[in-house]
């Protein structure tokens, strides 16, 4: 970990308080990494203290814990410094070293200014073109063929992709570029989990003959804490790099409703990043698609700007075609016994497509450890039933991300609402007889 002070700042105080207060700083972050942390204090030329963290902290979602321990520790011996806190730092510069790094001069200037600043060329911290390295598009894996969508949602997404196809047509000859210069197709895929979203992001781009860039907003944000802004730009520089359909997984998160109270470096973080998503959707050459099961979380800045298109749970004839999909589709060879019935199968369980892979699969798996030539139609009812048990075990499951409060015990509590309703009876008492 790197503590960078201005020299302003670092003349100031005597080396033995130095030394005190990196021990502070490595009690601070202790708990929260692997190893014990080594702290190198470095002379800064900007005009607050920095604190770059080369590692990933060992419990997911502690970023804001271990930024606001770090500023409570430098306020110790600077008292209302600002105090910027960068954790994981080497995912973004491998080779960053204080002593190397400069402050870019040019693009505080243009910050200040409210601009948007211009990608870098050398190594400095605002290099967009590097950034946009992290990320590398792949070929698609399904096409159309391999996805049961109802007719009404293939024929919205087939109308919403077809604007570049016909892009030099329409933009060119007739001139519509004087009015929208880039010729952008923005997706919405919302619906429940399992309906096929992310199947048919891949279909898009297969069909359009490009690779396709995927991430989540885990990607973004979580792993490089308070670079989210830098790394939205980077993320669309690649896949305007690799001409990639850009596919943006969980993205109820990302385009969520902007903070109104913001108080913390985190809430401006947070609005900075979806921000800077505006302006890159309004740039973006192609097409960008994003999935989410909670549309109703999103800002209408965003809904205005999307194609909004619904994947529902399949009816009974679509998950027909899907459970024939996947036990007897091309380059399956599940050996069927002859009383499998696939409409039994998919009348009886209002299972998406994901569930019914999984029960395909639990029949597979289930057959075989069995030492079965064959899948009957009772493996499959058992798996299909193991499947919605799952499902139902899956919903109805406490909630063990938040931790309880350890506040007083129950005998306590117990004792004090005694105590509170005896003054409570007693001040009443007191009342009457007045």
């Amino acid at each position: 970990m790197y503590a960078c002070i201005p020299h302003e700042l670092l003349k100031q105080v005597s080396e033995d308080r130095k030394d005190e207060w990196k021990t502070g700083l490595q009690k601070a972050v202790k708990k929260y990494f692997k190893e014990p942390y080594r702290i190198e204090i470095c002379v800064s030329e900007n005009s607050r203290i920095q604190i770059f963290i080369m590692e990933k902290p060992k419990y997911a979602g502690s970023e804001d814990s271990i930024s606001s321990d770090l500023t409570e520790q430098v306020h110790r011996l600077y008292p209302g410094t600002k105090v910027d806190v960068k954790i994981n730092y080497a995912a973004l510069f491998p080779e960053f070293h204080p002593q190397e790094y400069k402050q870019d001069k040019q693009m505080e200037r243009t910050e200040n200014k409210h601009e948007e600043p211009k990608p870098q060329s050398g190594k400095g911290e605002f290099d967009y073109e590097k950034l946009s390295e992290n990320y590398q598009a792949e070929l698609p894996r399904y096409s159309f063929g391999q996805v049961i969508l109802p007719e009404q949602t293939r024929m919205e997404i087939e109308e919403a992709v077809g604007i570049i196809q016909v892009e030099q047509k329409v933009f060119d000859e007739w001139g519509l570029r004087r009015i929208i210069p880039t010729a952008t197709s923005a997706l919405s895929f919302y619906g429940p989990p399992g309906t096929g979203k992310s199947m048919a992001a891949e279909a898009v781009a297969q069909k359009m003959g490009k690779r396709i860039l995927s991430a989540t907003y885990a990607d973004i944000e979580s792993k490089y804490h308070g670079e989210g802004p830098k790394m939205v730009k980077a993320i669309f520089r690649a896949a305007e790099k690799q001409d990639a359909v850009l596919f943006l997984d969980e993205s109820d998160s990302l385009l969520s409703k902007r903070l109104t109270n913001v108080s913390d470096g985190s809430a401006q973080a947070i609005n900075s990043m979806r921000s800077q998503l505006l302006i890159s959707l309004e740039r973006f050459k192609g097409v960008v698609i994003f999935a989410t099961n909670l549309v109703v979380n999103y800002d209408r800045a965003f809904l205005s700007r999307l194609i909004n298109i619904e994947f529902p749970m399949p009816d009974a004839k679509a998950r027909m075609e899907i459970w024939n999909k996947h036990i007897q589709g091309d380059g399956i060879h599940i050996p069927l016994a002859s009383d499998v019935n696939v409409i039994e199968l998919a009348e009886n369980y209002e299972f998406c497509g994901r569930d019914i892979k999984n029960a395909v699969k639990n029949a597979c798996v289930s057959a075989a450890l069995q030492g079965r030539d064959y899948v009957t139609q009772e493996i499959f009812l058992k798996a299909c039933e193991k499947t919605k048990l799952e499902s139902e075990k899956a919903v109805m499951a406490d909630d063990h991300t938040t931790m309880k409060k350890t506040g007083l015990s129950e005998q306590a509590e117990h004792s004090l609402k005694k105590i509170i309703q005896k003054q409570i009876d007693d001040g009443k008492t007191q009342s009457d007889a007045e």
